[in-house]
């Protein structure tokens, strides 16, 4: 008897009021046992079951293993629906379903009539369909069907967090039945790959134990390499891989017995974790590394990462070794990093890309902040998203559904191949028949994956020589959604379909492999490809440089900074101006050039954010040559600008006279020529002048003088030269200029023997403000500075006196100053005058 058979008489009953949660490990039976134990109840003999399940694998396996069950083949009690495939007739009341059909079942037929339970099995695994399904039935049973019921069963799950969304849903947890698993930690300081230690350690226990082996590794990559490692060194033995996109029969080689009675070793991705149930496993090697596809917000664009495990996943992993026996679980990392792991894997919901959630909220009629999820996206998820579908037409502004947008969401899968598929029908049927191969391939593996380019047309040439092709079932499908006739495909405008869906990864060759792309980011293509000596014969034909098409890439821990290309076709630039005009536009680019110390201005044409063509311009506008200069001299500062020496004078005089009204409060105030000032008021003094000028020296000559003194009206001048002139007489009868420093000084730097006469010390202000002045000898060098002339006259002149008699003797130095004629001249010329 299975463990997860105590609490289904428990379940069944409380399943006829509400809602249930079923907690129970892997191996209990609950999505076997539990769905056809439903299936004989009263409450649903009648109606139909639906149970959601995250992976394709699982769901084609766990419908084989149920028919099985009843003894009948899949399709007729109990079916499946995946993307691209569907098992089920009118006679099916149990259908297993994965990948976003349920979600189609709700928008489709929101009542979901003659369906009376609702199962998601595997939710620990936290599947953005699973979460977005949830919400959505959840508010069905709320608003449309309280008969309705919801089973959420999971082998792991934080109660507390599933609780917040369905809060009277009765808890039943099953303990299961499992053999106890030796967990023995092998950490390595080796820096060998993970693959080479996984497959040193695996040799190396493989002799000391009995049974089959299942090892996680993080991806198809290294499943493959370690493959043929293993398979050399253990030749009693035979090795399986078991990851998605394998054949059916290949995964089932993996999944049960080797009829031949040989030892297995699996080599699994996490897709082992929980679902599948492997037959003879007694050993499990754990990498402790998994592959998740991370969105990348910035980029727009899909990451795959390797990154360790959660605690919940290595549990998981682990119990894989004690479902039929006692088992042994090494775990590649030492037990004090397992405690550092963390406890859970974070949703997929809060690492993906959400613009489709985003549409099939709008569809549904509600915001995603308003619908039962248990995480919400964060902002710039959200953000993204929407701004990515206003530019694809399918939502306007207002985050209303465009009727164009309506068509895309109704053709089912992702956005760009339905527009795609829309667009094409546009031109001809041939190019919608084209279109439907192409969404194909697009949704499935490589059929070349040993090519050695990326080009998309190979593929479909391969196709066509190759009729028996499993891919052509998913063309046919999507002819006969089309409701179009298969026919022959115009090759030639392959990229044409690809560039309507894919519009924002066109890209331009930039250096060696890499490229532009339309969107702003970057990708680059493997050195070897093919493609790019395809591009460089298109470089010989058109001017405008080499371009691609992208329509699938992705970024890796190892092309962190750019894209990886994996579909590309080359498109001509004559297409692109035919076929997305809107995208073409011309921007003046006009700059200070550093170096040149001068405004530069060019004319960029871009298609999208990529720049093709670029020429120089004569003369910027007046408006973009103004618009440069303010920012050069906000980034310099008003210090930097080149005042001649009177313009820095009449800054001076202008902020002492502020100064001194500002504390003799005579609400006179003269224009705010702070250098803040100045600076906030530059587009109003200067920059009018600057729209005819491009360098700094156009820059210097200007007349700095008359556009400060232009800041004053005549009255406000006549005032300033009154009482802060820029010069002043003296007894020689000559003008001698005044010179105001920072530090609110006026100076007075002139010969000591043009002062004579002056019997009271000249004054500034009305008398406020004391010149300092500076007496200089015959020869121009500083004697004395004083702001008290007559009481130097009276003091310290006499040793200046008798050090100029014996050094300058030619010269005039009276004994009495004060009361002596002014000279500018020696004693033998006043004299002769």
């Amino acid at each position: 008897m299975l463990p997860v058979q105590e609490i289904l008489s428990a379940l069944s009953l409380h399943l006829k009021n509400g809602n249930a949660i079923v907690v129970a490990p892997p191996g209990a039976g609950k999505s076997t046992a539990l769905p056809l134990f439903l299936l004989q109840q009263p409450a649903f003999q009648n109606s139909k079951i639906i149970m959601l399940q995250p992976r394709r694998i699982a769901a084609r396996n766990i419908a084989h293993y149920l028919a099985e069950q009843l003894g009948e083949k899949v399709g007729k009690t109990v079916g499946y629906r995946i993307r691209g495939e569907n098992k089920t007739s009118v006679d099916t009341r149990l259908e297993i379903v994965t990948e976003g059909v349920l979600t189609r079942m709700l928008q489709a037929a929101p009542e979901l009539p003659g369906v009376g339970l609702i199962i998601f099995d595997e939710f620990h695994e936290r599947s953005i369909h699973a979460d977005f399904s949830l919400a959505l039935s959840l508010e069905v049973q709320q608003a449309l069907r309280d008969d309705l019921r919801i089973l959420v069963m999971s082998a792991t799950l934080n109660a507390q967090a599933i609780a917040k969304i369905m809060p009277d849903a009765k808890l039943l947890e099953s303990q299961g039945r499992s053999y106890p698993v030796d967990i023995q930690y092998v950490a390595s300081n080796s820096r060998s790959s993970i693959v080479d230690m996984v497959c040193e350690l695996v040799t190396q226990t493989f002799p000391k134990h009995d049974r089959d082996f299942l090892v996680f590794l993080p991806g198809a990559f290294e499943i493959r390499k370690a493959a043929e490692i293993l398979s050399r060194k253990l030749d009693d033995c035979i090795v399986l891989p078991l990851f998605s996109d394998l054949n059916k029969q290949q995964q089932q080689d993996a999944l049960i017995p080797n009829k031949e009675g040989k030892r297995k070793i699996v080599l699994a991705t996490n897709i082992a974790e929980t679902s599948l149930t492997i037959e003879g496993i007694e050993v499990v090697v754990d990498s402790g590394i998994e592959k998740k596809a991370i969105f990348d917000l910035r980029r727009g664009i899909t990451q795959l990462t390797s990154q360790k495990i959660s605690q919940a996943s290595a549990i998981q992993r682990a119990g894989r070794a004690g479902r039929v026996m006692a088992g042994t679980c090494y775990r590649l990392w030492s037990k004090e990093l397992h405690g550092r792991l963390a406890q859970q894997s974070t949703p997929e919901i809060l690492q993906s890309d959400v613009t489709d959630l985003i549409l099939e909220a709008a569809i549904w009629g509600a915001p995603m902040a308003e619908l039962a999820l248990i995480d919400q996206p964060i902002a710039a998820q959200l953000s993204q998203g929407e701004e990515k579908l206003v530019s694809l037409g399918i939502m306007e502004q207002s985050n209303k559904i465009s009727d164009f947008g309506r068509q895309v969401h109704a053709l089912g899968g992702n956005a760009n191949i339905a527009i795609m598929l829309l667009k094409s029908a546009q031109l001809s049927d041939a190019h919608q028949s084209l279109a439907c191969a192409l969404a194909a391939l697009l949704e499935s593996k490589d059929p070349l994956p040993q090519a050695q380019t990326v080009e998309v047309t190979p593929r479909l040439i391969f196709l066509l020589k190759n009729k028996q092709h499993s891919l052509w079932q998913l063309i046919k499908q999507w002819h006969h959604k089309q409701n179009i006739p298969l026919v022959d495909w115009p090759l030639q405008d392959v990229s044409i379909l690809l560039a309507f869906g894919f519009v924002h990864w066109i890209a331009k060759h930039r250096s060696e492999a890499r490229f532009s792309l339309a969107n702003g980011s970057g990708a680059v293509l493997h050195a070897e490809d093919e493609l790019l000596r395809h591009l460089g014969q298109q470089s010989r034909t058109q001017n405008n440089g080499r371009w691609l098409v992208v329509a699938n890439m992705q970024l890796t821990d190892k092309q962190s900074d750019s894209a990886l290309i994996r579909y590309a076709e080359p498109i001509q630039f004559e297409h692109l101006k035919t076929y997305f005009p809107e995208l073409f536009t011309r921007n003046e680019l006009v700059q200070w050039d550093e170096e040149k110390q001068r405004i530069t201005a060019s004319e960029s044409d871009y298609f999208g954010r990529i720049p093709y063509s670029k020429k120089a311009l004569p003369k910027p506008s007046p408006d973009a040559l103004a618009t440069v200069w303010k920012q050069q001299i906000q980034k310099k500062g008003m210090q930097a600008l080149p005042f001649d020496a009177r313009s820095q004078q009449l800054i001076k005089r202008v902020r002492l006279f502020n100064r001194v009204n500002n504390t003799t409060v005579q609400n006179e105030e003269l224009p705010d020529f702070s250098e803040s000032a100045l600076l906030k008021n530059a587009e109003h003094w200067l920059l009018p002048f600057l729209t005819d000028k491009n360098s700094w020296q156009a820059l210097s000559n200007l007349p700095f003088y008359q556009l400060l003194s232009q800041q004053m009206d005549y009255q406000q001048l006549k005032k300033l030269d009154s009482l802060l002139p820029e010069s002043i007489a003296i007894p020689t009868d000559r003008k001698a200029t005044i010179d105001y420093n920072d530090e609110g000084q006026a100076l007075l730097s002139v010969r000591m023997q043009e002062l004579y006469g002056l019997q009271e010390h000249p004054t500034l202000l009305n008398g406020k403000l004391p010149i300092t002045c500076e007496l200089l000898s015959p020869a121009q060098r500083p004697l004395q500075t004083t702001d008290d002339l007559i009481g130097f006259w009276q003091g310290s002149y006499k040793q200046i006196q008798k050090e100029m008699k014996g050094r300058y003797p030619r010269h005039f130095w009276p004994d009495d100053p004060a009361n002596s004629p002014a000279t500018a001249t020696t004693k033998k010329r006043m004299q002769q005058q």
